[in-house]
């Protein structure tokens, strides 16, 4: 049982109840996949809000149908409540009652930091979860487990810029929607490696737009250093290159593992080429990483 729908889907059996009750304060019952899990086992869903507009469409569709002897099977579902004690005295009385929460399907896990992640989310970690059986976690261990197996980062493993640039390049060229409880935890840890000291993180972890604008102010750094710029002077020409955000002012485009991504960056329009006095001199090569166009330089990386 490696799905969290199917530990909830087992618990309904068709022709064990005709009325099942179930609180789910998770609105784990509201997902797609579960909705249609529920509708092939042959039970519809109702939801009880407003308990006038709940008795008019439980007596016009289905009080008739259960007078003719009609096996309809119905959930009424209590969102966003623990428990199901403000439903009607007769329902409590005649049906079945369940109960689903996130806590349930991760007793070992935060229950605040699983409750912030996207529910398309929930099907990995209860994957990692089945695979690496955690011991009860705290909020911290949590957000690290959540990172590692959810989405793929390991803030205690990048030690570097190459391994920086990385890691954002994926998240946000992916367009990962991570929590904000767990960019701040990423933000926490990176803060004590001394060597992202003047990092902007609090801008560039969170936000894509910001991170691409970072990288698009030093890519004329970049392309002078390939010029044979000397790196003195761009140092201390860094207003030159209109430079806003905080942090080194050259970075490693170079690197293995930043130039898999270049020429998607420059496909996307995430970051856009610029012009260079060297480019009659050293025209960029057809190459897609380096679509550049006429009048701009860049060299063969």
């Amino acid at each position: 049982m490696d799905n969290w729908r199917n530990k909830i889907l087992k618990e309904f059996t068709p022709q064990v109840a005709r009325l099942t009750l179930v609180a789910d304060p998770d609105g784990l019952l509201t997902e797609e996949q579960v909705i249609q899990g529920l509708r092939e086992r042959g039970f519809e869903l109702i939801h009880f809000e407003d308990p006038i507009a709940f008795r008019y469409a439980c007596e016009s569709k289905y009080r008739s149908r259960w007078d003719r002897g009609e096996l309809t099977e119905l959930v009424v579902l209590r969102a966003e409540m623990q428990n199901l004690d403000t439903l009607p005295y007769d329902l409590l009385q005649a049906g079945r009652k369940l109960s689903f929460n996130l806590g349930d399907l991760f007793p070992n896990l935060s229950y605040p930091v699983v409750e912030a992640l996207d529910r398309s989310d929930l099907d990995a970690l209860y994957r990692a979860q089945l695979q690496y059986k955690p011991d009860k976690l705290g909020d911290n261990a949590t957000k690290d487990f959540v990172l590692l197996h959810v989405f793929e980062i390991a803030p205690e493993l990048i030690k570097n810029f190459q391994d920086l640039l990385k890691t954002f390049l994926g998240k946000h060229f992916r367009g990962q929607r991570i929590p904000t409880i767990l960019d701040d935890r990423l933000i926490q840890v990176l803060r004590k490696n001394d060597l992202f000291e003047d990092w902007p993180l609090e801008q560039i972890v969170p936000d894509r737009n910001a991170f691409f604008a970072f990288l698009q102010e030093r890519w004329p750094v970049f392309i002078d250093r390939l010029a044979g710029k000397d790196s003195g002077e761009i140092s201390e020409g860094s207003q030159t290159y209109g430079i806003r955000f905080n942090g080194p002012i050259n970075l490693p485009f170079e690197d293995d593992n930043v130039r898999v991504y270049i020429d998607n960056l420059f496909y996307e329009g995430l970051l856009r080429p610029v012009p260079h006095p060297e480019a009659s001199k050293n025209p960029g090569p057809e190459d897609p990483a380096l679509v550049i166009p006429r009048g701009d330089f860049v060299a063969k990386l």
